[in-house]
């Protein structure tokens, strides 16, 4: 097929054969000539390849030289050692943690509080988030953040809530949460604006982007806090009791439900999924998997990234490593070639990602 024989067939026609290529070929045709350059850099072809898009997985390594950014496609079934393709790779010299990723884009943070970045890594194309407000300046440096896309309108935003706290006294030695405050950031306005949230979440998480809401662990060891992208209100509901309340813990969107991992057991890690969303007397034990003291047997977070049809689970285990589950043999086994060292990567950052040519401006071309 030759470069004139796409060019003289109707747009519509073009766009629909194009969208239905691997990323890697559609990458790769970008290159071909002008004419498919100008094509595939079309709102339609963006529209409609987006829709067809797949969810892959986005790992950043990061060490002290630079951030490695990969994007990888996944096959149907697990075994990342022989069904994973690499896509694309790139470098974001100032961020060095993915914090979200929503429907095409990813939400990255560097090491200083001015490093805020929303990215499309298959174009490589990146912005700079303005500073936050002033009037919110605080002297904590305990953060979390949120990144998503409303369900109707299809805006971007990032969310930044920021925490006030005390030290604790000798009776109880332990940090006391204090006061909140948060801000949103909209793409295509650049402008930060302030509101005030209902719960106090745990600082240093990630907010869990799922049917255009946010979720966060929140102080409270029993609570989740969902945060409404559309309206821009919170609200909580009740998650299954940890037995490491508020350490151990965390939350991912898996097969289509809200899911919570608790790794506070000695022997065995435990996925809870909300059967019925939005109904929090709907928690169930779906998943109960056994420990390696060699890869994860110590008292850390583990998050699960994706459950795959035959059953296998790949999941992070405190941003050191990857690894999964087989559900054929029962056992986990640690990924290579995604473990963090102390002589060159000393983070590995993982998230489910679905690639896209969207413009990280506006979420559009």
């Amino acid at each position: 097929m030759t470069s004139g024989f796409i060019v003289n067939l109707p747009l519509e026609i073009a766009i629909n054969i194009l969208s239905r290529l691997p990323l890697r070929a559609v990458v790769r045709s970008k290159c071909v000539c002008k004419s498919w350059l100008k094509l595939l850099d079309t709102r339609e072809f963006v529209k409609l390849h987006l829709s067809k898009s797949v969810p892959g997985m986005a790992v950043v390594q990061s060490c002290v030289e630079t951030n490695l950014y990969e994007i990888f496609e996944f096959e149907d079934k697990l075994d990342l050692e022989h069904h994973h393709s690499l896509v694309t790779k790139c470098v974001f010299p100032h961020a060095s943690r993915i914090q979200g990723s929503a429907t095409g884009l990813l939400f990255l943070t560097g090491d200083q509080p001015c490093h805020l970045y929303v990215c499309n890594p298959i174009t490589r194309r990146f912005i700079k988030l303005r500073p936050y407000l002033d009037s919110l300046h605080s002297s904590s440096d305990e953060v979390a953040y949120g990144f998503g896309v409303t369900k109707t309108t299809g805006q971007y935003k990032v969310v930044r809530i920021v925490y006030d706290y005390d030290f604790g006294t000798e009776d109880s030695p332990n940090i006391r949460l204090t006061k909140s405050h948060c801000e949103v950031y909209t793409l295509g306005t650049r402008t930060w604006r302030s509101i005030i949230p209902a719960a106090l979440v745990l600082f240093n998480t990630i907010g869990i982007f799922f049917n255009g809401n946010l979720y966060w662990l929140v102080a409270d060891p029993t609570q989740i806090c969902c945060f409404d992208l559309e309206t821009e209100l919170f609200s909580t509901f009740f998650h299954p009791p940890l037995v490491n309340p508020g350490s151990l813990g965390s939350l991912s969107a898996l097969v289509g439900s809200l899911c919570l991992c608790d790794n506070s057991f000695e022997e065995k890690i435990i996925i809870w999924v909300m059967e019925e969303y939005g109904v929090d007397t709907s928690w169930r034990m779906k998943y109960v998997i056994n420990k390696d003291r060699y890869v994860c047997g110590d008292y850390m977070i583990v998050s699960p990234i994706k459950i795959f049809e035959d059953g296998d689970i790949l999941m992070e285990y405190e941003e050191y490593l990857l690894f999964y589950y087989s559900d054929k043999t029962k056992t986990i086994r640690k990924i290579e070639m995604f473990e963090a060292c102390s002589g060159n990567h000393f983070r590995v950052n993982a998230i489910l990602h679905t690639p896209s040519f969207l413009s990280p401006r506006t979420g559009f071309h």
